[in-house]
């Protein structure tokens, strides 16, 4: 386990692919974000076939970064999401690479113990001149410190 001692501000991570299957887009879709253009695989408006739902995207996204990343850091819970951006619409079976970066580490002011980080995720998918950004955001997360650092 990786406590915020363990973690370096500049840190990259390649966390793999995924994609997202036409039925697992109208599933999502019609329990979650019923637009046609998620629902409807005859609809040609306005991204000439069905697209995922961005939360989908945000949704299968967090998943790698919990199972490639989080799932290694001692973390206590998500504090934000910011500078979330959907650059592009995501077709079904579409293959995207999500890339971390650990952008900022620090011990939390106000609650001993713990701290914070800030990560900066990247999805991407290949294009014409190499890879196009279909999602970004930074997650803000709380993290524990090692009990010999003054942690919990």
């Amino acid at each position: 386990m990786r406590y915020l001692e363990d973690l370096e501000a500049g840190e990259t991570h390649d966390l793999g692919t995924f994609s997202l299957g036409a039925d697992e887009i109208r599933e999502f879709a019609a329990a979650f974000d019923p637009m046609p253009m998620h629902t409807d695989p005859e609809v040609e408006e306005p991204f000439g076939g069905l697209v995922a739902s961005g939360y989908h995207t945000l949704s299968a996204t967090n998943r790698v970064v919990v199972d490639e990343f989080r799932s290694g850091v001692a973390g206590i819970a998500g504090m934000s999401i910011e500078n979330h951006r959907w650059h592009a619409p995501v077709f079904p079976d579409e293959s995207l690479a999500v890339e971390l970066e650990l952008a900022e580490k620090r011990p939390s002011a106000g609650r001993p113990g713990t701290g914070v980080i800030r990560e900066r995720v990247r999805v991407t998918r290949e294009g014409e001149n190499g890879p196009e950004p279909v999602l970004t955001y930074d997650s803000v997360g709380l993290v524990r410190r090692r009990e010999d650092a003054g942690g919990v």
